[in-house]
């Protein structure tokens, strides 16, 4: 885990942030913007995104808004595409009202729309786009709540080798940024003590593993899957062509419907499953039962990362919040940049508080290993450094 500061000056509660001008807001309307994945086979990712700022939004105009001044948020569909989320950015960035934005869920979406937000001076914070790449571009406008695939993946091949004795890895990918930059760190990891035997790929629209499959060398003791939607398919054939060997998968696997019930029994076979997750199970931290219950109250049960999605959209707001504090009235997009970068914020997601490093990733990330248990992950581990 990232070290903590010794001291919090700057540290801003989890509550409204009121000041003596608020009235002067009063009837005046705060934009954001919500971009992501709302149909395709990300539409999970992005469905329970939307859903958990909107909550978040929901209770903050409950609270009074910011400074008097009803948050309003914008939602455009990205498709899970690079080009679609760049008209998605735009749309954000041509609409002054709008001083920051949520999003987006895949990475490569993200790295394709991070000049276009820097370019137009609006700050954008993703809940769990990975790919080192998303904060290595440069840009002071963007910022990421969950960890780096360059932790993720060697984090995970370290924990398999040392922890459970895996020497011998079968690497399979999705083809797209995310899952591409996630194998080759975990590559990167795993070849630091034992052999990558084989590296292969899929694509996203495939839906027939068998013949995948049969094509594998048989002398590895684990699989790594990283991707989404296909892995829940490729291991369930992989159980059903006799293969008892541990899967393994990054977060884009850690989804209750799209992976555990999608394999249908699968992940509690054989050696089971190992899946990453880069935010503790709802309820480790203070405030994130609380949360789970409003959530699932209004939308049903949490699949993924809903509860990163509800702190990046507080500390957004919060920082609005801040900015239009120091200008007494409607702060500029500059102004919402600054306060995020300064800003120190305790949520539900992690147990430290989010700080930002000098590239925007949050200091706090962390990452978990999960098995399954029935019909839900069980967090048994955490991966440190």
């Amino acid at each position: 885990m990232p070290g903590r500061p010794s001291a919090l000056p700057l540290l801003v509660l989890a509550v409204a942030v009121a000041f003596p001008a608020a009235a002067q807001l009063g009837g005046k309307d705060i934009k954001i913007g919500i971009g992501g994945p709302l149909t395709t086979t990300s539409a999970g990712f992005g469905v329970e995104m939307k859903q958990a700022v909107e909550l978040a939004v929901d209770e903050r105009n409950d609270a009074g808004g910011v400074a008097g001044a009803k948050v309003v948020a914008m939602v455009l569909d990205d498709k899970a595409d690079a080009e679609t989320g760049k008209a998605v950015a735009k749309t954000f960035c041509d609409d002054p009202a709008i001083l920051g934005v949520v999003g987006h869920v895949n990475s490569g979406v993200a790295i394709a729309t991070g000049k276009i937000y820097a370019d137009c001076g609006l700050a954008v914070i993703t809940p769990m786009a990975s790919n080192p790449q998303v904060t290595e571009s440069g840009f002071a406008t963007i910022f990421r709540l969950t960890n780096r695939d360059d932790r993720k993946g060697p984090g995970l091949a370290r924990y398999l080798m040392q922890r459970m004795g895996k020497k011998r890895a079968l690497v399979v990918d999705d083809g797209t940024p995310y899952g591409v930059g996630l194998a080759d760190q975990f590559i990167a990891g795993f070849s630091a003590g034992g052999t990558v035997v084989a590296r292969k790929s899929v694509k996203v629209v495939d839906r027939d593993f068998a013949d995948f499959v049969k094509s594998w060398p048989k002398d590895f003791d684990v699989l790594f899957f990283a991707g989404i939607r296909e892995g829940a398919l490729i291991f369930k054939e992989m159980r059903a062509q006799g293969l008892v060997q541990l899967f393994t998968c990054g977060d884009g696997c850690w989804d209750t419907k799209a992976f555990i019930q999608a394999a249908e029994g699968a992940a509690t076979k054989a050696e089971g499953v190992r899946i990453l997750s880069a935010a503790p199970a709802i309820g480790t931290v203070r405030g994130s039962s609380e949360f789970g219950a409003k959530y699932t109250a209004k939308y049903g049960p949490i699949n993924n990362y809903a509860a990163s999605s509800y702190d990046s959209a507080r500390v957004l707001m919060i920082a609005i919040a801040e900015a239009a504090k120091a200008k007494q009235s409607i702060p500029t997009r500059a102004d919402v940049v600054a306060a995020l970068r300064k800003l120190t914020f305790q949520g539900i997601a992690y147990a430290g508080p989010v700080q930002w490093t000098e590239k925007g990733d949050n200091k706090s990330a962390v990452i978990f290993i999960n098995v399954v248990e029935g019909d839900h992950f069980k967090q048994i581990d955490q991966i440190g450094e």
